[in-house]
């Protein structure tokens, strides 16, 4: 089960108090009502578009006890993924830009990774954060030296920060890494960029396709939108257009290039539902607000130019994308590769030794089955996928 560094979690709570009254406590009514206000504007937009919820000190306070936090963990589950293809940096500078990252999520979220692992050893990075707000860069810095302050005895890189219109050219601001970035981090952004315009989602696609420009050969793009309907989808046809040019192909969650088999429907979606342990701050703020942060919830694409993938392309595998549901004698679950999306279950009177693992299977997971049953009926195909007792399900990669 993932959980949080104590080192990033003291320094957020000493950059959080600084925006305090002294002698008042962090878990306040102040903190409890700020929870409430960020997540109305997130939710409904308009108010939470772009960091100026960050100019306000109790709506600041807030953004760094509950929303920190859980933005850096998802960024460092991902950085797990990634871990394979990072082990060439042992001995080259690594670069990476956070954009649009508030105050500096992503870099701390690597920092912070790359101190317990040494991958990519820490003093070969080289940070750039790049934010509409002012205010976002000047807790970006802070951060930054309250970490480095606390929890390293030996120097912690240099952090540029960058104040700039992220729907302006950024040809500037991805130049200035020479011969390019090893890791661009996007987060909570997209659905944000051109709202206003007749075509939102061309437009972020030629901003995308500057920032694959800008990478490395070896390097990566890491996207990450919420869980939510609207702002997956609107990634999910992100995805398509980058990869349809052939210039870039998915490292990660997909297990194939195609166009995605979530936008058939309109009603689908995907998304990921992370394990966590939540920090006892973030616990006491839902009892009292009422929400519940057991899983980190969001969608993401991670991009490469090198053609590497999470897991060798297989037509055997599949990753899960539903919970796996207990029916009355069986259960069910949805999977998704190069050939679409499918509903498969396994009778209880079929399980065995050999697809043992099926019961462990969950949202996230890559999996393999090596022969899926389909019945006929009515000289039909059965909708329903059928793994029978001679069958092989195993799990490749958890989630």
């Amino acid at each position: 089960m993932y959980q949080l560094s104590s080192a990033v979690l003291s320094t957020i709570t000493s950059v959080a108090k600084e925006s305090i009254p002294d002698g008042h406590p962090l878990l306040s009514t102040s903190l409890i009502d700020g929870v409430r206000n960020l997540s109305e504007m997130f939710t409904k937009g308009g108010k939470g578009i772009g960091t100026a919820y960050l100019e306000d000190p109790r709506l600041r306070t807030s953004y760094l006890s509950y929303y920190v936090p859980v933005n850096v963990s998802k960024i460092q589950l991902l950085l797990e993924e990634l871990r394979p293809v990072l082990r060439s940096f042992r001995e080259k500078k690594f670069r990476v830009l956070d954009l649009g990252g508030g105050p500096g999520t992503g870099v701390l979220a690597l920092v912070d990774w790359c101190s317990s692992r040494s991958l990519p050893p820490l003093d070969s990075l080289r940070m750039t954060v790049v934010d509409y707000s002012a205010k976002a860069m000047e807790l970006c810095t802070d951060l930054w030296q309250t970490y480095a302050r606390q929890h390293h005895p030996h120097p912690v890189p240099p952090l540029k920060t960058v104040v700039w219109n992220l729907e302006h050219s950024l040809s500037s601001v991805l130049s200035a890494a020479g011969n390019g970035y090893d890791l661009i981090i996007v987060q909570n952004l997209l659905s944000e960029l051109f709202a206003g315009s007749p075509d939102p989602i061309g437009q972020r696609t030629e901003w995308a396709e500057q920032l694959m420009n800008a990478l490395t050969k070896t390097g990566s793009l890491m996207l990450i939108e919420p869980a939510s309907r609207i702002a997956s989808r609107g990634l999910h046809l992100l995805r398509n257009n980058l990869v349809s040019g052939s210039s870039c192909s998915v490292y990660s969650p997909c297990l194939h290039d195609g166009p995605c088999p979530a936008l058939i429907k309109p009603d689908d979606w995907c998304h990921e539902e992370r394990g966590w342990e939540p920090p006892s701050l973030i616990g006491q703020i839902d009892q009292e607000v009422g929400f519940i942060k057991d899983a980190l919830k969001f969608s993401y694409v991670i991009l490469r130019k090198d053609a590497q993938t999470i897991v060798p392309r297989n037509p055997d595998y599949h990753r899960v994308v539903s919970e796996l549901r207990s029916m009355k004698g069986e259960k069910r679950v949805w999977l998704c590769n190069g050939t679409g999306r499918a509903e498969i279950g396994r009778q209880d009177k079929e399980s065995s030794l050999s697809n043992a693992a099926f019961e462990e299977w969950h949202r996230g997971a890559i999996v393999r089955i090596d022969e899926i049953v389909r019945k006929e009926r009515k000289g039909r195909p059965a909708m329903i996928g059928r793994i029978l007792s001679s069958g092989v399900a195993e799990i490749i990669r958890p989630a």
